[in-house]
């Protein structure tokens, strides 16, 4: 048998101080916690459990079994939760760079898109026009404009910037004129 399972029943027969009361929490029939008792005192090679007709304790070599059997079903469960919390909703502290004059256009406004959808995180965001070192520096996400260098780090491609030559008529003409004359 598991050997977690057995850690189970055992917890619970040690806790409900019956083998027909720990069935009934564990749906299971009373004959299989016998047997999962039974097999675990046998792999164990030591009485965990004293018992009679009318009481069931536990001894002293299953006092220091139950306290590390609890332990280990709690190490246990909160793993099963971990795991199972990759795939919910994200909690923590995130902390983005990105140039200053992008960043308060555009990533400001995510950021907050992203807190309202998600608002057991936090977020700092450090906007700098120099570029960061991501892991000296602890952040977890930079966001860069330009060609990316080669690097170790996984980069996205999330758009694209295009370049544009602008000028107010007066500029023009004031321009124009000192290049023709």
């Amino acid at each position: 048998m598991d050997r977690l399972h057995l850690m189970t029943v055992f917890v619970a027969v040690a806790e409900e101080e019956s083998f027909a009361a720990a069935a009934r929490r564990l749906a299971m029939s009373p004959p299989a916690v016998t047997r999962a008792i039974s097999a675990l005192e046998e792999r164990l090679g030591v009485k965990l459990l004293n018992r009679t007709t009318r009481y069931v304790r536990v001894t002293d070599a299953g006092h220091r079994y139950l306290d590390d059997s609890r332990r280990i079903i709690h190490d246990t469960d909160e793993a099963d939760e971990a795991a199972a919390g990759i795939n919910g909703e994200p909690r923590g502290h995130l902390a983005v760079t990105a140039p200053v004059m992008f960043g308060r256009l555009f990533v400001i406004p995510g950021i907050v898109d992203y807190l309202q959808r998600y608002p057991d995180m936090e977020v700092s965001a450090v906007f700098l026009d120099r570029v960061v070192n991501l892991l000296e520096e602890g952040f977890d996400v930079g966001i860069r404009i330009g060609e990316l260098p080669d690097s170790s780090m996984r980069a996205i491609g999330v758009g694209q910037v295009r370049r544009v030559l602008c000028a107010s008529s007066v500029f023009s003409r004031k321009w124009y004129a000192k290049q023709s004359g």
